[in-house]
C-alpha cells in the first residue's frame, strides 16, 4: 500500500523559500568572483594548460662554473618627429550615384505587360527586380523611360493577347494590382 503526503505551504513560507534560494546564489557567485580575484593573475595560455607535472629533482653534483655574459648594449632611442597635421577636409558635392540610362521602348514585336510606372528609376528597378523573382528573366523584364519623365515596367514581349493576358493576370495576383496588357505602338 503507497502512502502520499502532502506539504502544505504558506504565501509567506514560499516568498522566505524563494528568497533563502536567492540568496544562496547570490552568496554562491560572490564566493566565486572573490575566490577569482584572489588568484594571480595568469597569460591566457597558463589558464588552459593543465596543472604542471612536478619536476624530477637532481642534486648537482659538482658547481658548473657560470659563464659571465658582456650585457649588450641598448640602442639609443631615435627620436622621430611628428607627422605634419592632416589638411582639414574641404567641403566637395555629394557624390552622385550612377544610375544606368533605361531602357528603351520595346522594339519586339507583340503584346507587353506593363507592370508600373514610377517618377523615380530607382523605384522602377526595384519593381523589375520583384518581377525577375518571380521567374521571368532580366530581359524579359524591362524598365523603360516614358515621354512624361515616369518610368514603366513591363514584361514580354508575348505573341499574342491571350498569352499576354494570362501574365497580367498572374502578376496580379502576385501583388501587382495595377498589370495591364499594352497593345503594341503604345
Amino acid at each position: 500500500m503507497s502512502r502520499y503526503f502532502e506539504i502544505i505551504i504558506t504565501g509567506r513560507q514560499l516568498a522566505a523559500l524563494i528568497a533563502g534560494v536567492a540568496l544562496l546564489i547570490v552568496v554562491a557567485f560572490g564566493l566565486g568572483v572573490a575566490v577569482r580575484l584572489l588568484q594571480p593573475a595568469a597569460a591566457p595560455h597558463e589558464m588552459i594548460a593543465a596543472a604542471p607535472a612536478a619536476a624530477p629533482v637532481v642534486a648537482p653534483t659538482a658547481p658548473a662554473a657560470v659563464p659571465t655574459v658582456a650585457p649588450t648594449p641598448q640602442p639609443a632611442p631615435t627620436v622621430v618627429p611628428p607627422a605634419p597635421p592632416a589638411p582639414p577636409p574641404v567641403e566637395t558635392e555629394k557624390a552622385k550615384t550612377h544610375v544606368a540610362a533605361p531602357a528603351a521602348a520595346p522594339s519586339a514585336p507583340g503584346r507587353w505587360v506593363q507592370v508600373a510606372a514610377f517618377a523615380k528609376h530607382e523605384q522602377a528597378e526595384g519593381v523589375k527586380n520583384r518581377v525577375v523573382a518571380l521567374g521571368f528573366t532580366p530581359k524579359q523584364a524591362v524598365v523603360e523611360a516614358a515621354g512624361s519623365g515616369k518610368f514603366r515596367v513591363r514584361v514580354g514581349p508575348f505573341p499574342d493577347g491571350e498569352s499576354a493576358g494570362r501574365v497580367a493576370a498572374r502578376l496580379r495576383a502576385e501583388g501587382f494590382g495595377g498589370a495591364f496588357v499594352v497593345r503594341p505602338g503604345e
